[in-house]
């Protein structure tokens, strides 16, 4: 739509409706990513923290291998249990995250 104000008095506007052109618009070029604009390029740092997180992620939960040995230290009698140890590093765990 177009206004037009011809005869150049305040409140004698004219609107006229434009008749939409009979070419269509021309296609927009094609824009690779790489001639896009923004980039985005990591540091090797954050690529190697990249892929530290993932393969902790894809790690199993429990360590198969370590379950296993303390089974078979605390069957044989060789793990033993420092209460003392334990209840100290509770405590200084509880204190830290206050």
């Amino acid at each position: 739509m177009k206004i037009d104000n011809s005869l150049g008095f305040p409140g004698s506007l004219e609107i006229k409706k434009e008749q939409p052109s009979a070419k269509p618009a021309p296609p927009e070029p094609e824009v690779r990513p790489e001639e896009a604009g923004d980039v985005v390029k990591l540091s090797e740092r954050a690529r190697l923290a990249s892929r530290a997180t993932e393969l902790a992620m894809s790690a199993p939960e429990v360590r198969q291998e370590k379950v296993a040995e303390l089974k078979a230290s605390l069957t044989a009698g060789r793990y033993n249990i420092n209460a003392q140890v334990v209840a100290e590093a509770l405590i200084r765990k509880s204190i830290t995250e206050v």
